[in-house]
């Protein structure tokens, strides 16, 4: 099954990215929400949308990224051109790309402008801290002793667990709107946050 696997990433690539992390998507979300949200009822939708941002977002852009990478700074295994791949990574695109998902993963809901925006507020800076703290030491092995096209694949094995961090964040408190001109975000701890907006209430969708 391993042998299968690595001629099919020799022999599609981009292909095979994209049907392997989606498949990490949808196991991420069916632990997120079975083993940390205890969920009662499986929700298939959110189980669908994680899986098609798993295999149509995230695996071609990051295997476009690390193909950018490589021609920028250049393709040899050393500390120095893995410490300049690192902080590209980190201080570009991964702030980026985060931000990406969680506007992705709300337009596929239909959510508004507005549900974006306190999602960004709420959750974005948490999830860039801890991005930081899992990707930055496995990032600086990944672009120092693996090859290329193995880079999508090494990298999808901390990915199980990080897809599992990202679905549960994404999904794990539900921005509703109201109808009053003042803003109110009430987060889990009950704290308040006020302006002149439309309401959002946040609540936690484990069920």
């Amino acid at each position: 099954m391993w042998s299968w696997y690595l001629k099919e990433l020799a022999t599609r690539p981009l292909l095979t990215g994209m049907w392997s992390t989606a498949g990490m998507l949808f196991t991420g979300d069916a632990i997120a929400q079975q083993v940390i949200e205890r969920k009662r009822k499986h929700d298939w939708v959110r189980s669908a949308r994680m899986t098609a941002i798993g295999g149509f977002l995230i695996a071609p852009t990051i295997r476009t990224w690390y193909l950018c990478l490589d021609k920028i700074f250049g393709s040899k295994m050393t500390m120095v051109v893995a410490a300049k791949k690192l902080c590209a990574d980190q201080l570009l695109f991964a702030p980026t790309f985060l931000a990406t998902f969680i506007v992705v993963n709300n337009l596929l809901q239909w959510n508004s402008a507005n549900v974006v925006e306190q999602q960004l507020r709420c959750d974005y800076p948490g999830m860039v801290m801890t991005n930081w703290s899992v990707w930055v030491p496995f990032q600086v092995l990944n672009f120092s002793v693996v090859p290329i096209q193995h880079r999508l694949m090494f990298s999808n094995l901390i990915a199980f667990f990080w897809n599992t961090y990202l679905a549960y964040k994404a999904n794990s408190r539900d921005f509703t709107e109201g109808s009053s001109q003042d803003l109110k975000v009430m987060d889990a701890e009950g704290s308040t946050k006020q302006g002149s907006r439309t309401v959002i209430k946040v609540t936690d969708t484990a069920q």
